[in-house]
């Protein structure tokens, strides 16, 4: 794909700080700056939205509709709980802006689906960070070798991810289950449950355990998801916010194959320098000793905001496709199943 040259960003607003926050300091880089310019931010929390609109040179709106009686914001940055964000979703693309949100997506699966057709049928666009509206380079190289290489089909995907969190319960959304079902699995695993669904296809069985560590919340901080999914492939992700080993956030994904079997960022000679780089390596034998037959690092790992192809999107009016409504449909589905299976006392 070729990158988009130098011209007028698009003007966006970032909706919610708690993560929002983050997502600030990212668009400070020079390659998202020629893309959108950073005009508002908005919290419940007033003081927090004044606070921060001062430190980025930017208007403080105290609330959605605020952001969205200003005609001079084309896009929105939405970064509140998972659970009715549909709702804020459609309200801010019947005021003719274009949405960039984070995962998980929302809570309700009806609803999902229900504001991604809405969207369809405005022309309007509604990206986030997990799944990503196109395959990142690490899945796409997964795809290419299992073609290349004759792999066969996809048996068994295995994903861990950790990190450590020392936290206590404040009433957020996550200290509810059934608002961050799974705890650690909604917070982290989520981003392995929607790359095997994107490599397996849609799970038809999922089973959840978790307990708490470490945590002060009442969620579990450490869980465990087995999917069976339709084509076969058995699935499971480890999530766990107890870990401190200096490999957090790695994504390790192992992908056993008929005739293969690829590791992404697992073990110790696999393990990426930075959190943000993908290694993948592929290991064979076909009856002969184990070899590895191909190796690749990428500087980008999955469930990274894609920011060109939102804005080319945006600038292009496409919409966003059924294949990807259905991608995150199916992870909300998953993450409605997880709901009730876990109890930690």
């Amino acid at each position: 794909m070729n990158p988009i040259p130098p011209q007028n960003p698009l003007s966006l607003a970032i909706v919610g700080l708690s993560f929002g926050r983050y997502i600030l300091t990212t668009l400070q880089n020079p390659q998202e700056k020629r893309l959108f310019k950073l005009v508002a931010v908005s919290d419940l929390r007033q003081k927090l939205a004044e606070e921060t609109a001062a430190e980025f040179g930017v208007k403080a709106y105290a609330s959605l509709e605020e952001v969205l009686q200003d005609d001079s914001i084309a896009v929105v940055g939405l970064y509140t709980q998972p659970y009715g964000r549909a709702k804020l979703i459609r309200e801010i693309l019947r005021a003719g802006k274009d949405v960039m949100t984070t995962k998980p997506f929302e809570l309700d699966v009806e609803e999902a689906e229900t504001i991604l057709r809405e969207a369809q049928e405005m022309g309007r666009v509604v990206h986030l960070n997990s799944p990503s509206p196109e395959p990142t380079q690490d899945l796409s190289q997964i795809r290419a070798w299992a073609e290349k290489f004759k792999l066969g089909r996809l048996v068994s995907a295995r994903g861990e991810v950790w990190a450590s969190y020392l936290e206590n319960a404040d009433g957020s959304w996550m200290d509810d289950p059934l608002l961050c079902p799974g705890g650690a699995m909604m917070r982290l695993g989520i981003y392995l449950v929607n790359d095997i669904i994107h490599l397996a296809g849609p799970a038809d069985q999922v089973n959840l355990i978790g307990t708490r560590v470490r945590t002060g919340r009442p969620t579990p901080d450490n869980a465990l998801l087995t999917m069976s999914c339709a084509s076969g492939c058995l699935g499971s992700v480890y999530a766990s916010l107890c870990v401190d080993d200096g490999d957090r956030y790695s994504n390790g994904l192992t992908l056993n194959y008929e005739h293969g079997t690829i590791y992404r960022n697992v073990g110790t000679a696999c393990t990426p320098p930075k959190a943000e780089k993908s290694s993948l390596s592929l290991i064979m034998g076909n009856g002969d000793p184990r070899h590895v037959a191909a190796e690749k690092v990428f500087d980008e790992v999955s469930g990274i905001y894609q920011w060109e192809s939102f804005y080319r999107a945006v600038t292009k009016r496409k919409s966003i496709s059924d294949d990807y409504v259905q991608k995150i449909v199916e992870g909300v589905k998953v993450l409605d199943a997880m709901r009730g299976m876990t109890a930690v006392a």
